[in-house]
Formats: C-alpha cells, structure tokens, sequence
C-alpha cells in the first residue's frame, strides 16, 4: 500500500516536472560533460525547427548548425566550458542566429546538476533579449542626445526634484553660476539664490499642494548667486514634467549681466544727450550776463571806501567766479569730444598726474602710491584728455578722505585692454547713490558742480573704453578704468 502511494507521488511529480519542463517560455537543454543532449523542451524545438528524435544524443553545437544557427562562442566564452571549470552557475550573452537572417541576442545561463549515482549534467535556460537589448541601446542613444543637447545648450539648465534637490546642471550652468556639477548634484536649489530672498523651497511645497502653475512657462528677471558671492541678473523660463507621481522643475536661465550693462550704458549716454543739449543753451544764456556782473562788480570795488562794502562786493566776486568755473565745466560736458590720439605709455600718462596732484596736495596728509605693471604696451589714446579723467577721479578720492589716507594707482594688462584702478581709502559710495555717481550735477558734496565724473565717463567712451566704480560704505572706492590696446 505504502509502494503504490510512493508510485503514484513519483508519478505526480514528474508529470509537474513536465509540465513544468515543457510549458516554460525559454529553451531549455539539458546536456553531459561533452555537450551531448539528453533532454530539451518543447521551446527549445520549436525554436530549432526539429524533433525531438533527431536532437536527443547529439552535441548541442552540431544542432546548433544542423538547425542553421550558427554559435560564435568560443570554449573560452562557451557557458558549458566555463560551468565545467567553475562548478557554479554561469550567465551570458551573445548574438545568435541563422545564416542569412539578421542576428538575435541571447541570454543563456548553465550551471551543473549532480545527481547521487549519476554522472553530471548541465542545464542551460536560453531567452531571446534582443528587443530588450535594442531598448537599453535606445535609452542609451537617447540619453546621450539628451547629453548633448543639454551640455551645448548656450542658456543654463537647471532643474530640481520635489525636495528642492538639484538633479540636472549643465555645462553652461556651472560657466554662470561658478560651481562644477559635482559641487551641487544633490544639492539644495537655495546655494544658487540670493539669502535675501529666503528659503525657496516654500515656493515648491506651495506648488504641490495648489498645483496652481501661475509662473509655469513665463520669462521672469530675478538674481541669482555666482559661488563668488556675487548677485547677478537672470532672465528664466520655468517648466514642469510629472512622470508617475514623481514631479521634476526645471529651469533656463540666461545671464543677462552683459545686456543689462549695455541697456545702462545706452541710458546714460541718452540721458547725457539730452541734459548736454539743455546745458549748451543755458550756459550760452548765463555766460554773457555774467561777464556783465563780473565786470562791473569790478569797477564799483575799485571806487568803494566802505571797508564792509569792499568785503560783500568781494563775496559776490568769488561767487561770480565759481559760476564761471562751472559755465567752463558746462562748456566742457557738453562739447563733442575730438580725441587727438597718439601712441602714449599710459603708465608715462599717470607718472605725470602724480607730480601735478603730489604738488597740489603736498601737507603729507595725503599719500599717493602707485603699482605699475611692467609689461604694459602703448595705447592710442589722448594724453591730456585722459589726465582729466585721472585727476577727477583723483580728486574725488581725496575729497573723500578728510581726515587723509592713500590714493593708490595700478595699471595691469588684460588680453586686449589695459586697465586702470585707482583705490581710495575714504568714505565709499552708498549703493543708492552708485547707479548715478557719472550722471551729471550729480552730487553729494555741498559745493560741487557734480560734472567731473560726468566728463570723465565721456572721455572713456571717446576712447571705447570703459569706466565703473565699485564701493561700500565704509570701505573705501575703487574706480576702474578700461582702454583698448593698439
């Protein structure tokens, strides 16, 4: 009784095998220590386009190419050769196919079965992955195109998860904003905008939970935040993807830092225009007047003996003089500038501004010091037009400095320019007031006429050069001069 019910589980378990062993999606083969077959599947023969009959005892390379297929493998590569020496359990891949007929890729994995009493066999489990393979080559040239469009692309590309992560940041990403892409990847978004804006993310979390898309797809000009610590302006396009459930911002940023100097550039220059149109025919109206007053005001000190009426007329000479001082600088602000260049070393230029203001200012209260590059070559440029300028800027710095310090002055070459700087060490320039400091009658002083700067920014653009200030309260100013080379 106990036989048969053995008998029957025997009989149980093999037909599960077999159903097992033939309904089974991938070829199955099961072969000795010499590649000979001792058994395969349904899929395997319907794949080989044989019977059953004429495949059993024969070497499974020799099936291989009676059934048109023909193996590449080498006994290096082979996975019976390399079961064989290893003992374990072996997977590759390789192409596969008839002759004549475009190659499949197949993954084939064999490993040894030992069995009590009987010599050792090999199964190996083959499966078609070539739709799989051609879908990873696919995602793979798909995201390298990807790649290459986003590491050319000439705007920065920035986007972030929904945990405010930076996940993407391309080459033009880390040119403007300074960090390598390893510097940020994983990062929070926050490094890359200014403190003063405060935390962004709460933008994010607003975003999720509204979904209410207001900013999606419009330009917008904001700052960002260089690693250097600078704030600089941005134009950005937002945009979003959700990809089950998984939700990704991305952002295009333009640095508009060059196209916002030229739009102030071109301001001032307007603004410059007109106000030159408006001085040439108010000075040329306050000039002969003047001449009268002035005139006559002479010729009745001259006749006074009131020693108090001498001193008042007095007064109203020196206020006549100081108006025809500023009629002068009127008549130089708005005069069409006509440069009469010359090969000059500026370095030659600036020696000469430090003996003129050296002499002028000569208590030891001020301090001039200069640090000149060597390699300096000479400029086509107006000397004494740009003495002016030194000497304005010059003397802006000592104004600045009541209670005395040092005027420094160096020159350094850049690949086409040379530049200028000249350093004070006085009050600075409060931010408000930068923005305006070359616009003229512009002025913080009681009695100054505000048109120094003025004519100085128009002599550096006659020059197609540049001039700025950079200046915190505090810490003294730094104007910066920037001419072109031969």
């Amino acid at each position: 009784m106990q036989e048969n019910q053995q008998g029957r589980d025997i009989k149980t378990a093999n037909l599960l095998l077999g159903a097992l062993f033939h309904g089974i999606s991938e070829e199955i083969m099961v072969v000795d220590e010499n590649g000979i077959i001792q058994d395969v599947n349904k899929v395997f023969l319907d794949e080989c386009g044989m019977r059953k009959e004429d495949v059993l005892g024969q070497k499974c390379s020799d099936i291989r190419l009676l059934s048109g297929n023909r193996c590449e493998l080498t006994s290096q590569y082979c996975p019976l050769e390399r079961a064989k020496k290893t003992g374990q359990r072996v997977e590759i891949t390789h192409r596969h196919g008839p002759k004549g007929v475009e190659f499949i890729e197949l993954s084939r994995i064999m490993y040894p079965v030992t069995a009590e009493g009987a010599s050792q066999l090999f199964v190996e489990i083959s499966r078609d992955v070539t739709e799989y393979r051609n879908l990873i080559r696919k995602l793979k040239s798909s995201e390298k195109k990807f790649r290459t469009i986003l590491d050319t692309a000439t705007d920065a590309i920035i986007s972030i998860n929904s945990e405010h992560k930076i996940v993407v940041f391309n080459n033009a990403a880390q040119q403007i904003f300074g960090y390598s892409r390893d510097e940020v990847m994983g990062k929070d978004l926050n490094m890359l905008i200014p403190p003063r804006y405060g935390d962004h993310s709460r933008f994010v979390k607003r975003f999720l939970e509204t979904r209410n898309p207001r900013v999606m797809g419009k330009t917008l000009s904001l700052t960002a935040f260089r690693k250097s610590g600078e704030e600089f302006p941005i134009e950005l396009g937002l945009s979003y993807h959700e990809i089950e459930k998984d939700i990704t911002f991305t952002a295009i940023i333009r640095d508009i830092s060059t196209q916002k100097q030229l739009e102030k550039k071109l301001l001032q220059t307007e603004r410059l225009a007109a106000v030159g149109q408006t001085v040439a025919h108010v000075a040329h109206e306050i000039k002969n007047p003047l001449m009268i007053i002035g005139g006559f005001s002479h010729q009745i000190k001259d006749s006074l003996t009131d020693d108090k009426a001498v001193q008042k007329l007095g007064m109203i000479l020196d206020e006549v003089s100081r108006l025809e001082r500023l009629v002068a600088s009127l008549g130089d602000f708005t005069k069409v500038y006509t440069l009469v260049k010359r090969p000059a070393d500026i370095n030659s230029v600036i020696q000469d501004v430090l003996k003129i203001m050296g002499g002028i200012y000569s208590s030891g209260k001020h301090c001039f010091k200069a640090n000149l590059a060597s390699d300096l070559a000479e400029i086509n440029c107006d000397p004494d037009k740009l003495k002016q300028v030194f000497i304005n800027v010059i003397t802006n710095g000592i104004e600045a400095m009541e209670d005395g310090g040092t005027i420094t002055i160096s020159t350094k070459k850049l690949s086409n320019d040379i530049e200028i700087q000249i350093s004070d060490e006085g009050i600075g320039i409060r931010e408000e007031d930068i923005f305006h400091i070359f616009e003229p009658f512009f002025t913080t002083r009681d009695r100054g006429s505000g048109l120094g700067l003025a004519i100085s920014y128009k002599v550096v653009e006659a020059h197609k050069g540049e001039i700025w200030a950079d200046s915190k309260p505090g810490q003294g100013t730094t104007f910066v001069v920037k001419l072109p080379l031969l």
